[in-house]
Protein backbone atom coordinates (compact mmCIF):
# COMPACT_ATOMS: atom_id res chain seq x y z
CA UNK A 1 0.00 0.00 0.00
CA UNK A 2 2.27 2.40 1.00
CA UNK A 3 4.28 1.92 -2.45
CA UNK A 4 1.19 2.90 -4.15
CA UNK A 5 0.95 5.74 -2.28
CA UNK A 6 4.39 6.85 -3.03
CA UNK A 7 4.42 6.10 -6.30
CA UNK A 8 1.12 8.62 -6.79
CA UNK A 9 3.17 10.91 -4.70
CA UNK A 10 5.64 11.28 -7.65
CA UNK A 11 2.65 11.42 -10.20
CA UNK A 12 0.86 13.99 -8.17
CA UNK A 13 4.18 16.65 -7.46
CA UNK A 14 5.42 16.16 -11.17
CA UNK A 15 2.10 17.05 -12.56
CA UNK A 16 1.33 19.92 -10.31
CA UNK A 17 5.11 21.31 -10.74
CA UNK A 18 4.70 20.82 -14.62
CA UNK A 19 1.27 23.00 -14.55
CA UNK A 20 1.57 25.33 -11.77
CA UNK A 21 5.48 25.93 -10.78
CA UNK A 22 6.32 24.60 -7.26
CA UNK A 23 8.59 26.93 -5.31
CA UNK A 24 10.33 26.22 -1.91
CA UNK A 25 8.42 27.50 1.35
CA UNK A 26 11.48 27.48 3.65
CA UNK A 27 11.22 26.98 7.57
CA UNK A 28 10.24 30.64 9.30
CA UNK A 29 6.87 32.54 8.66
CA UNK A 30 4.87 31.95 5.53
CA UNK A 31 2.98 34.92 4.17
CA UNK A 32 -0.69 34.50 2.39
CA UNK A 33 -2.53 37.88 1.22
CA UNK A 34 -4.55 38.00 4.89
CA UNK A 35 -2.48 36.47 7.71
CA UNK A 36 0.75 34.26 8.08
CA UNK A 37 1.71 30.67 9.16
CA UNK A 38 4.92 29.75 11.08
CA UNK A 39 6.84 26.36 8.90
CA UNK A 40 8.74 24.34 11.27
CA UNK A 41 10.26 22.55 8.43
CA UNK A 42 10.82 23.21 4.69
CA UNK A 43 7.43 22.71 2.59
CA UNK A 44 6.80 23.28 -1.30
CA UNK A 45 4.51 25.88 -1.89
CA UNK A 46 1.94 25.29 -5.06
CA UNK A 47 -0.58 28.13 -6.09
CA UNK A 48 -3.99 26.43 -6.70
CA UNK A 49 -6.73 28.52 -8.87
CA UNK A 50 -10.05 28.30 -6.79
CA UNK A 51 -13.32 29.77 -7.99
CA UNK A 52 -13.02 32.58 -10.75
CA UNK A 53 -9.48 31.85 -11.25
CA UNK A 54 -8.36 33.57 -8.22
CA UNK A 55 -5.20 31.91 -6.15
CA UNK A 56 -5.12 30.22 -3.00
CA UNK A 57 -1.87 28.00 -1.94
CA UNK A 58 -1.29 24.32 -0.73
CA UNK A 59 1.75 23.40 1.28
CA UNK A 60 3.05 19.99 0.81
CA UNK A 61 5.89 17.62 1.66
CA UNK A 62 5.22 14.30 -0.31
CA UNK A 63 2.69 15.80 -3.21
CA UNK A 64 -1.17 16.59 -2.98
CA UNK A 65 -2.39 13.57 -2.51
CA UNK A 66 -0.72 12.61 0.24
CA UNK A 67 -0.35 15.80 2.65
CA UNK A 68 -1.78 19.00 1.60
CA UNK A 69 -2.64 22.14 4.08
CA UNK A 70 -4.31 24.59 2.12
CA UNK A 71 -4.48 28.30 2.68
CA UNK A 72 -7.29 30.22 1.28
CA UNK A 73 -7.43 33.80 2.34
CA UNK A 74 -9.92 36.50 1.82
CA UNK A 75 -12.50 34.72 -0.06
CA UNK A 76 -14.70 37.16 -1.38
CA UNK A 77 -18.95 36.54 -0.44
CA UNK A 78 -20.12 34.67 -3.84
CA UNK A 79 -17.04 33.32 -4.50
CA UNK A 80 -16.49 28.91 -3.85
CA UNK A 81 -12.95 27.36 -2.90
CA UNK A 82 -13.49 24.98 -5.77
CA UNK A 83 -14.31 25.10 -9.29
CA UNK A 84 -17.67 23.81 -10.35
CA UNK A 85 -17.21 20.04 -11.44
CA UNK A 86 -20.88 19.32 -12.02
CA UNK A 87 -23.41 21.53 -13.30
CA UNK A 88 -25.94 19.58 -11.57
CA UNK A 89 -24.20 19.27 -8.20
CA UNK A 90 -22.81 23.24 -7.47
CA UNK A 91 -20.06 23.95 -5.65
CA UNK A 92 -21.05 26.05 -1.85
CA UNK A 93 -20.66 29.77 -2.55
CA UNK A 94 -19.58 31.81 0.78
CA UNK A 95 -22.40 34.26 2.01
CA UNK A 96 -20.51 36.75 5.19
CA UNK A 97 -23.57 36.20 6.98
CA UNK A 98 -23.55 32.13 7.15
CA UNK A 99 -23.74 30.95 11.17
CA UNK A 100 -20.38 29.03 12.13
CA UNK A 101 -21.97 25.79 11.66
CA UNK A 102 -22.90 27.08 7.79
CA UNK A 103 -19.32 27.64 7.13
CA UNK A 104 -18.27 24.43 8.71
CA UNK A 105 -20.50 23.08 5.57
CA UNK A 106 -19.35 25.29 3.07
CA UNK A 107 -15.99 23.45 3.89
CA UNK A 108 -17.17 20.28 4.03
CA UNK A 109 -19.85 20.57 0.67
CA UNK A 110 -17.14 21.91 -1.07
CA UNK A 111 -14.55 19.08 -0.44
CA UNK A 112 -17.30 16.33 -0.91
CA UNK A 113 -18.38 18.12 -4.45
CA UNK A 114 -15.35 20.41 -5.55
CA UNK A 115 -12.33 17.30 -4.22
CA UNK A 116 -14.87 14.75 -4.45
CA UNK A 117 -13.94 12.90 -0.95
CA UNK A 118 -16.99 10.83 -0.10
CA UNK A 119 -18.41 10.02 3.43
CA UNK A 120 -17.44 12.85 4.98
CA UNK A 121 -17.80 13.42 8.59
CA UNK A 122 -16.82 15.70 10.79
CA UNK A 123 -16.02 15.45 14.62
CA UNK A 124 -14.86 18.00 17.58
CA UNK A 125 -16.30 20.99 16.11
CA UNK A 126 -14.87 23.91 18.75
CA UNK A 127 -14.01 27.39 19.06
CA UNK A 128 -10.25 28.75 18.04
CA UNK A 129 -8.93 31.77 17.36
CA UNK A 130 -7.56 32.78 13.98
CA UNK A 131 -5.02 36.12 13.63
CA UNK A 132 -6.81 36.70 16.94
CA UNK A 133 -10.42 36.99 16.11
CA UNK A 134 -13.00 34.30 17.11
CA UNK A 135 -12.77 30.98 14.37
CA UNK A 136 -13.98 27.68 14.43
CA UNK A 137 -12.03 24.44 13.97
CA UNK A 138 -13.24 20.54 13.30
CA UNK A 139 -11.21 17.57 12.30
CA UNK A 140 -12.81 15.23 9.74
CA UNK A 141 -12.72 11.79 7.40
CA UNK A 142 -13.68 10.70 4.66
CA UNK A 143 -12.94 8.81 1.70
CA UNK A 144 -11.75 9.93 -1.93
CA UNK A 145 -13.25 8.62 -4.91
CA UNK A 146 -10.08 5.99 -5.18
CA UNK A 147 -11.66 4.18 -2.03
CA UNK A 148 -8.72 5.82 0.04
CA UNK A 149 -9.52 6.63 3.89
CA UNK A 150 -8.43 10.33 4.24
CA UNK A 151 -7.96 12.25 7.54
CA UNK A 152 -7.63 15.97 8.53
CA UNK A 153 -8.52 19.53 10.12
CA UNK A 154 -9.76 22.84 9.25
CA UNK A 155 -9.47 25.93 11.01
CA UNK A 156 -11.99 28.66 9.71
CA UNK A 157 -13.32 32.45 10.24
CA UNK A 158 -15.02 35.16 8.77
CA UNK A 159 -13.37 38.10 8.98
CA UNK A 160 -14.64 41.84 8.06
CA UNK A 161 -17.17 39.95 5.67
CA UNK A 162 -14.35 37.72 3.93
CA UNK A 163 -13.88 34.07 4.28
CA UNK A 164 -10.28 32.87 5.75
CA UNK A 165 -9.09 28.95 6.02
CA UNK A 166 -6.46 26.86 6.89
CA UNK A 167 -7.12 22.77 6.18
CA UNK A 168 -4.83 19.61 6.39
CA UNK A 169 -5.81 16.80 4.34
CA UNK A 170 -4.03 13.49 4.04
CA UNK A 171 -4.42 9.48 4.03
CA UNK A 172 -5.29 7.86 7.19
CA UNK A 173 -2.66 5.43 6.58
CA UNK A 174 0.85 6.89 7.90
CA UNK A 175 0.78 10.09 6.65
CA UNK A 176 -1.57 11.98 8.87
CA UNK A 177 0.86 11.35 11.41
CA UNK A 178 3.58 11.65 9.94
CA UNK A 179 4.13 15.73 9.67
CA UNK A 180 1.69 16.24 12.63
CA UNK A 181 4.09 18.62 14.53
CA UNK A 182 4.63 20.46 11.61
CA UNK A 183 0.85 20.95 10.82
CA UNK A 184 -0.43 21.60 14.57
CA UNK A 185 2.60 24.25 14.44
CA UNK A 186 1.19 25.94 11.22
CA UNK A 187 -2.91 26.14 12.87
CA UNK A 188 -1.31 27.13 16.27
CA UNK A 189 0.61 30.09 14.35
CA UNK A 190 -2.67 31.29 12.75
CA UNK A 191 -4.34 31.22 16.20
CA UNK A 192 -2.00 33.12 18.24
CA UNK A 193 -0.37 35.52 14.97
CA UNK A 194 -1.03 38.77 14.85
CA UNK A 195 -3.41 40.66 12.03
CA UNK A 196 -1.44 41.69 9.10
CA UNK A 197 -1.29 45.40 7.98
Amino acid sequence: MLKKLWLTAALSLTLTACATGPQLAPAGKFETPAYSVDLLSDWNALPVRTDKNKKATVLTKDGTRLNAVYLFSDVMPGDALYNQVRRDNPVPKFDPDMSDLEMVELVTSSLERGARIKNLKTQNVRPDSFNGRDAIRFDMTGTTGAGLDVEGSALLANIDGKFNLVMFVAPSEYYAEKYRRDVDAIFGSVGDGDILG
